[in-house]
């Protein structure tokens, strides 16, 4: 299991999060997504062997969202 931290601009309704962290969590392999609206950051701990880091980035911009970098 891999974790990484994305630091992400797009999120300015709260409301939103639930729908975020659901549409990321659908995927098979995905182990926990935690978006942090106060850091502007989502995480992803996932299955290394399924998914690269590029795979994980696209997912999170699939929401609507816009990845600055991965920290």
């Amino acid at each position: 299991m891999k974790a990484n931290k994305f630091i992400i601009s797009g999120l300015n309704d709260p409301g939103k999060i639930p729908n975020i962290e659901q549409s990321i969590l659908s995927r098979s392999g995905i182990n926990a997504v935690r978006v942090d609206m106060q850091g502007n950051t989502v995480t992803v701990d996932y299955d290394e062997g399924r998914y690269s880091e590029g795979d994980i980035k696209n997912f999170v911009t699939q929401t609507g969202l816009t990845v600055i970098k991965v920290k």
